[in-house]
């Protein structure tokens, strides 16, 4: 069995299919994880819906932003100031979407992990905030379930009608704002202030951005060191600027950029040139 990590997808159906044949992908053994966001910006994503789906017993597969928000759309839920409204919702209309959402979507992690070879995997990283895997994985949970509740029309409304949690507060947040904060931190984040608290509207490379702010994965915290952290979300940064155990898979290829895989046993980078704009 070979362990393969992708960046985010968003809608790139042939790439992903290209990819796998790249690769000589074997779906009885071999497994994918996949960073997030697998749907919106890209050509294909019911396409990809219903690929990953069919597959869904040979991937590994985190939430990502535009994951979230397709399935608060689901629930009713809508954001007016959201480009990708119109796609999401034409989406919505397909046959069995809402039961891909609803059997099997909506019940995917915020985060998969490996204790045994000791890495992780996250749409856009591990907050500096949390420095235990324990507070890691125990709050991963708390939102978990109620993403795959009955009763998650409530907490979505907060999400996305609510200023944005960006302070953990050592622990000391309670209710939506605390959900809020761990949604942040999983699916949203790239860049910190010093003092680790979330900075929400910078996505550019660090030598662009005010030297106030830090990338999360250049804060200091022990989980960096210990654990392979893999993460998505930040296509900027094309795969550099990272530590040697920090890699980031998101390199564009819904703007036509390319896709990134990487082979866990073979240590090794395969890409393939996408052809997006």
């Amino acid at each position: 069995m070979t362990t393969y990590l992708i960046g985010d997808l968003h809608g790139c159906y042939n790439e992903l299919v290209s990819m796998l044949k790249k690769i000589n992908f074997n779906y009885t053994k071999d497994m994918l994880w996949i960073t997030g966001d697998i749907i919106a910006r890209g050509p294909d994503s019911i396409k990809l819906l219903y690929f990953l789906y069919d597959i869904r017993h040979s991937i590994k597969l985190v939430l990502g932003n535009h994951d979230l928000y397709f399935i608060a759309l689901s629930v009713g839920i809508k954001h007016k100031y959201n480009l990708y409204d119109q796609e999401l919702l034409f989406l919505l209309k397909q046959p069995h979407i809402l039961d891909i959402i609803n059997n099997w979507l909506k019940f995917q992690p915020l985060i998969q992990y490996n204790i045994k070879k000791k890495f992780l995997m996250t749409h856009a990283g591990i907050t500096p905030q949390w420095n235990s895997l324990k507070i890691v994985l125990a709050s991963a949970r708390e939102v978990e379930q109620i993403i795959s509740s009955h009763n998650s029309k409530e907490f979505f409304s907060y999400l996305y009608h609510y200023p944005q949690v960006t302070d953990w507060d050592n622990n000391q947040l309670q209710g939506f704002p605390r959900y809020s904060f761990i949604i942040n931190s999983f699916t949203n984040m790239r860049y910190c202030y010093s003092n680790g608290t979330l900075e929400m509207l910078s996505k550019d490379v660090p030598e662009k951005v005010t030297s106030l702010l830090k990338p999360w994965f250049l804060m200091n915290n022990i989980l960096y060191k210990k654990y392979k952290i893999f993460f998505g979300h930040w296509s900027t940064l094309q795969g550099k600027y990272t530590p040697k155990n920090i890699i980031g898979l998101d390199t564009g290829c819904c703007w036509g950029h390319k896709l990134t895989l990487f082979s866990l046993e073979e240590k090794k980078f395969f890409y393939l040139k996408c052809h997006h704009t």
